[in-house]
């Protein structure tokens, strides 16, 4: 019995990896499609946001009861309840940038893309990139966590900072009607937050033991 219960800790620990990883994939996929949803007014990619969306949410559930049932049934040690805690952490920044991306792909639904310069439509898609390229970068770190993935993520997230504020500056040129501003003005601190998310997220996953191989 002893034997047969360590081993469905060690599945379900597995699972819970598993669960983060996809997650993290999803997050990306959710920042990427809602840069078409803003700035091409595409339905499908609309769509795509909500369904990622709802799916992290989804997982994000599921992976919590699996955590809080480990810590209270298993009591772990070492490695393995790191490994929790970080899990722990790192699940809401995940979600809350779900959520992000389905706000900014809202303004989508409401075609304020097709009022934009090209200025600020280049700096947009440029802040969707780096915001795509830090979740990338903690999604193929999740398992591995490198030495310098906090290092990397930060050095984006210096990136984001500074087209923020170019976006900002363009915001306020006059260029564009108040309705149009203020929702813009959103999107942009929108898209500073996907990159503050990915850097908590990002600590956490290169706190993680090297563990989704080994379990």
């Amino acid at each position: 019995m002893a034997a047969e219960t360590r081993s469905d800790y060690h599945r379900q620990l597995k699972q819970i990896d598993e669960g983060v990883a996809l997650e993290l994939a999803t997050t990306e996929e959710a920042i990427m499609a809602a840069s078409e949803a803003l700035l091409s007014a595409d339905p499908d990619a609309i769509t795509t946001v909500q369904l990622r969306r709802d799916g992290i949410e989804r997982i994000h559930r599921s992976l919590e009861a699996l955590v809080v049932t480990q810590l209270a049934r298993q009591a772990p040690m070492g490695s393995d309840l790191r490994q929790l805690v970080a899990v722990l952490r790192t699940l809401p920044e995940i979600e809350l940038s779900a959520n992000l991306a389905n706000d900014i792909a809202r303004r989508g639904a409401m075609h304020v893309g097709a009022e934009l310069t090209p200025r600020i439509r280049g700096l947009c898609a440029r802040l969707f990139e780096q915001a795509g390229a830090m979740w990338r970068a903690v999604s193929d770190a999740y398992g591995r966590a490198p030495a310098n993935l906090v290092e990397q993520v930060a050095a984006q997230h210096e990136v984001v900072g500074e087209l923020v504020i170019s976006l900002m500056s363009e915001l306020t040129s006059g260029v564009l009607r108040p309705p149009v501003l203020v929702e813009m003005a959103l999107v942009a601190r929108f898209l500073e937050r996907l990159a503050d998310h990915a850097l908590q997220a990002a600590r956490w996953t290169q706190s993680l033991p090297v563990t989704a191989e080994t379990n």
